[in-house]
């Protein structure tokens, strides 16, 4: 299956129980001699920010808000990621079991 990664940036995900988790925001891709591969999916609203590299208009913020969570990163390997269907794109695992990336 050959899928355009442009066309899944901002489609929502929904976990393996349905749950939201976020929107598709950003990948990270390991580049080889000829070829690029994927390697995880950056998945949240924090994703966006890093997207946007607008982290030095947010991080003062976030230390005003200390200690909220007001935003959130998941870094989704590859695998994780069912996408049967890009429109909706779905994790094999559940929100619960994801970790919040640094």
């Amino acid at each position: 299956m050959e899928i355009n990664v442009e066309l899944l940036i901002g489609r929502k995900v929904r976990d393996v129980d349905g749950e939201k988790v976020g929107r598709i925001e950003e990948f990270k891709v390991e580049r080889g001699d000829k070829s690029c591969v994927l390697d995880s999916y950056l998945i949240g609203s924090s994703a966006l920010i890093e997207r946007l590299s607008a982290w030095t208009l947010v991080r003062p913020i976030a230390r005003a808000l200390s200690g909220r969570r007001f935003y959130s990163l998941y870094q989704v390997p590859w695998q994780d990621m069912d996408l049967s269907d890009p429109q909706h794109p779905r994790l094999r695992t559940a929100k619960r079991d994801l970790r919040h990336a640094k």
